[in-house]
Formats: C-alpha cells, structure tokens, sequence
C-alpha cells in the first residue's frame, strides 16, 4: 500500500514506505513512540537508537503478521526530523520468500539456458519446459505473497495509525 505516492497501483511492492516529517527533534518523537508503547497494548515493540520496530503482540500473530521499521533522523541541510517507515513481513518470512524467488529464479535460469543449448545443437529440448514452468512458480509464489500482504492488511493499518496518534501527540506530522 503505497501511502505517500500519487499512483497507487504500484502492483510489485511486497514492502510497503511511507516518509513522514517533523519540526520536533528526533529524541522527543523516539520517546512519545515509546510511551504509546507502554499505553496501548494492541503493539508491541522495542527501541534501538534512532530505530523502533512495531510490530502486533504476539498473541494475534499469524504468518504473514507485518513489522513496521520507524528511523527517525535529522537529514543533513534540513531542519526538520525525517520518519521513514518501512513495512513488511517478519524477517524470517521476508529472507524466506527472497530464496524462494531467487531459487526459482536461477532454476529457471540456468534450465532455459541449457534447454536453449541442447536445442541449438540437437535440435530439440525438454529442459525448455523449465522455462514456463519458472515463469509459473514465481507468479505463484509473487501471487502468495500478495496474498498473505492482504491477509495482513488490517494489522498494517493498525501499525500506521498508531504510529500517526503516537506522534501526533507531540507535533503535528507532514507527509513527506
């Protein structure tokens, strides 16, 4: 869900950004996130620097449960803190689906590659047949990944918006 873009039909996004911006410093948005934290209990999360992971408590977790990564910063020649959001599945979920994207991907590959040589020196191929069949697996796989981003939906807009009444509290927020 592209929150900060004019078209959102952006179709191959798997993890969602948004940017957000503050007058305030960046230690006293860092802390009104944290003391959210302790008052709302539909998020968990935890602070590490200028980093917070928000992610939903563990109890209403399932496999495609999204974590939101909040770095807030000064950018150099600016005066305002910058709030960069990124959403996406847990990182065990998330390097999962990188090697299976990329399995598929040099299966493919390196079958089409030798399918197309065999062809050109024996004049025919069943290796060839990995070709639409790698094409196939990673549709499935980028359409499963879809799915489970929707199945999580809910929870992501519950991310965002605790994160906007969080920081609300302090300043008023701008999108970037």
């Amino acid at each position: 869900m592209p929150f900060n873009r004019l078209n959102h039909s952006i179709l191959g996004e798997i993890r969602p950004r948004f940017s957000l911006k503050s007058k305030k410093d960046p230690e006293l948005l860092l802390s009104a996130i944290e003391n959210s934290l302790s008052k709302d209990k539909t998020v968990s999360g935890e602070r590490s620097d200028h980093l917070v992971f928000l992610k939903t408590p563990s109890w209403e977790q399932h496999y495609w449960s999204p974590e939101m990564t909040v770095r807030i910063e000064v950018e150099e020649y600016t005066d305002y803190a910058s709030i960069n959001c990124l959403i996406g599945p847990r990182q065990t979920v998330w390097a999962l689906w990188a090697f299976i994207y990329s399995s598929f991907a040099l299966i493919t590959l390196f079958g089409g590659i030798f399918g197309l040589v065999q062809y050109k020196t024996m004049g025919f191929s069943y290796w060839l047949w990995v070709i639409p069949f790698g094409v196939v697996a990673i549709s499935s796989a980028f359409v499963a990944a879809k799915v489970g981003q929707r199945k999580g939906r809910d929870q992501m807009l519950h991310l965002v918006s605790f994160l906007y009444h969080s920081l609300s509290e302090v300043d008023e927020i701008e999108r970037n």
